[in-house]
């Protein structure tokens, strides 16, 4: 087994994207062009020859380089051609610890921590998903869903398909700019180009509700897509749309849109209780995963967050 740190110049970038799509647990957050947009900097972990690999996310404060995990990139870690064992995930996170001596960072839903005492801290997350691989009526089954999709029915809203990116994140911003704080102006603007791009070659889904006048907008989402799954990363309701619950019929009607296809729509989780409990409500299934934190810093300095 031959596992190599490669910073990001001795990167074979067609090799990483091929060991990316081929991935049995593949997610957009990896892919080269999005890593080069989102991330700071960011190095590799390489196993062989590509078979498997791991972006390493990197900052650099007070001369201390350290891995964070970047705003809109929810899950990264190893990406493999083959299923993770124990003993390859310690492995991986071994050698990114003899690079940086601090760490907070996410891994994806393959990679399963080894249960023993470890070096690194641990927390699992949620990440609530719907799968769209059958009929409307085989998916939607909660009575909870249908009684509210019911009640959103009776004000005649309306459902649009929209394709204006800057419309859509500056929503997200406006409304919750101030409860994610840590996201910066920079983070939102490198987020829309990654999105302009992509847009262009079909992977962003943006919906939009409207009231029945159509003259009043009350909730926005923001999918990127690639070939599994609808990726929920910029959804934004106003307080007229949770009166009229404009968010449960917003999704009601992209399960009817997308419904029968082989897709998964990825909720993501949240750590606010109400956003949490919708997506909780709205999922099929609950796929967790891990973020991890290691501080091997001096002593003198470890109470110190770079």
């Amino acid at each position: 087994m031959n596992i190599q740190y490669l910073t990001y110049q001795e990167i074979d970038f067609t090799k990483w994207d091929f060991c990316i799509a081929k991935s049995v647990n593949k997610l957009i957050y990896v892919e080269s062009k999005y890593l080069n947009q989102i991330a700071t900097h960011w190095d590799a972990i390489v196993l062989n020859d590509y078979v498997a690999v791991m972006p390493l996310i990197w900052r650099k404060k007070m001369g201390i380089r350290y891995l964070y995990q970047p705003a809109f990139l929810q899950q990264a870690g190893i990406y493999s051609h083959f299923d993770l064992t124990e003993e390859i995930t310690e492995a991986f996170i071994a050698l990114a610890s003899t690079h940086f001596k601090f760490a907070e960072i996410s891994i994806n839903y393959a990679n399963i921590p080894s249960a023993g005492n470890n070096f690194y801290q641990k927390k699992i997350n949620t990440n609530y998903l719907i799968h769209l691989n059958k009929k409307y009526e085989e998916i939607v089954t909660s009575k909870y869903l249908k009684e509210r999709i019911i009640r959103a029915s009776k004000f005649d809203l309306q459902y649009v398909i929209s394709t204006d990116v800057t419309k859509c994140i500056k929503t997200y911003k406006k409304l919750y700019g101030e409860r994610f704080s840590t996201i910066s102006k920079n983070d939102y603007t490198n987020f829309e180009q990654i999105c302009v791009d992509l847009q262009k070659e079909n992977r962003v889904i943006i919906r939009e509700v409207y009231n029945k006048e159509g003259n009043e907008l009350l909730a926005t989402a923001l999918f990127l897509k690639d070939e599994n799954r609808l990726y929920n990363l910029a959804s934004s309701i106003f307080p007229n749309g949770r009166t009229c619950l404009a968010n449960y019929f917003l999704f009601d009607s992209l399960i009817k849109e997308f419904n029968n296809q082989p897709l998964i729509i990825d909720l993501e989780g949240s750590d606010l209780t109400g956003v949490d409990f919708f997506y909780k409500k709205l999922a099929s299934e609950n796929q967790p995963f891990y973020s991890i934190k290691w501080n091997n810093l001096p002593k003198i300095i470890q109470l110190i967050k770079p």
